[in-house]
């Protein structure tokens, strides 16, 4: 039997700060004011507007086949005096826009690559989304032509777009060099890219790994190739610090700092498999697997991974096709239906 609904359709509908003491008298949730709703009974989803005005600034977040998605809905309302911010969890998402939504058609905006290291977590009972630990939003420039070395320096000018976000406190944003914002982005990458394809591989959770000596070999050989191909970038050449972090054992602590963090949970990418959801292994694993083929380097775990999550997706899918939908109802409801569509039945045929 499956649940009649396992997520809300759209997220974020209110805004909840922490309280040092927490009442229930105290009214600690706003409404998000980023939504614009115009009819209130349409449930959760968030209303279509037919605006085609100009955007000069739009921050896109997400997973990242949704921002590919959400850049291409908005294509004719941005154009070289457009400032796009990428504030995705995985890698890559630019240089699919520029593949299959851009193309050299139209004037290109000026993207940014963001990060931000708040824990948020969505509250089922207050419908909102909640900070528990107050983070750091870090942003860089995106060369406009892929594949050339990143400017190691800043522009004495911060960005539009920056000054804007600096006027939202909690968000603590700052303009950095392309190589400090990889250095601040990898350890949350690598560990989603590193960890969650192994629990999804043995079916474990999260702290299952600590005890598991073979999944624990394999998260190592995936960091080890996300490392390697990532310090052979030619984008981090002129930084020596970065390259000194990819080789010491920064990212193996971090990981396991995180996993035993975890405890219990459930393996988020697992959960999403299972309920036949779209994954994102295309912008995390995927993303090294394609820098890899781009300078020759072999990896042959990385690859394994990608296929093993995109078969475990699509068995997944055809499993819930083979369910029987059950749906909680009252004969009332059932006569009420009956009577829509027209159809006479006798009252004795309703228990």
């Amino acid at each position: 039997m499956l649940r009649f609904r396992d997520m809300p359709k759209s997220r974020y509908r209110n805004i909840e700060e922490a309280q040092p003491e927490r009442t229930r008298k105290s009214a600690y949730a706003e409404r998000n004011a980023a939504i614009i709703e115009e009819n209130k009974d349409e449930g959760h989803e968030a209303a279509q507007t037919s605006d085609r005005s100009h955007i000069d600034e739009l921050i896109v977040t997400g997973r990242g086949f949704e921002a590919v998605k959400a850049i291409a809905s908005v294509k004719d309302r941005i154009d070289d005096k457009t400032s796009v911010c990428l504030l995705n969890e995985g890698m890559g998402v630019l240089e699919q826009v520029r593949k299959h939504i851009l193309d050299g058609t139209q004037p290109e905006p000026n993207f940014f690559l963001g990060h931000m290291s708040h824990a948020l977590v969505f509250n089922r009972n207050r419908d909102s989304v909640k900070q528990l630990k107050a983070g750091r939003t870090i942003l860089t420039s995106a060369d406009a032509i892929l594949n050339t070395p990143k400017e190691l320096h800043i522009s004495p000018d911060e960005p539009g777009l920056m000054q804007s976000l600096r006027n939202a406190q909690l968000l603590q944003s700052k303009y950095s060099t392309y190589d400090q914002w990889l250095r601040f982005k990898l350890p949350s990458l690598m560990f989603t890219a590193a960890v969650e394809p192994v629990c999804v591989l043995l079916d474990l959770s999260y702290r299952g790994l600590t005890t598991n000596r073979s999944g624990q070999k394999m998260m190592n050989q995936l960091l080890g190739e996300m490392a390697l191909v990532t310090e052979s970038l030619p984008e981090v050449q002129n930084s020596p610090d970065l390259i000194k972090f990819l080789r010491g054992e920064g990212l193996k602590k971090f990981c396991y700092r995180r996993i035993t963090g975890k405890a219990n949970a459930p393996s988020e990418l697992l959960m999403r498999i299972n309920k036949g959801l779209q994954t994102d292994i295309n912008y995390q694993n995927g993303f090294f697997l394609n820098r890899a083929k781009d300078l020759g380097i072999d990896t042959p775990t990385n690859k394994l991974m990608v296929h093993m999550i995109k078969a475990r997706r699509q068995e997944a899918i055809e499993k819930r096709k083979s369910f029987i939908p059950v749906e909680e109802t009252s004969a009332e409801q059932i006569r009420e239906r009956v009577q829509r569509r027209g159809i006479q039945i006798p009252r004795g045929n309703l228990i």
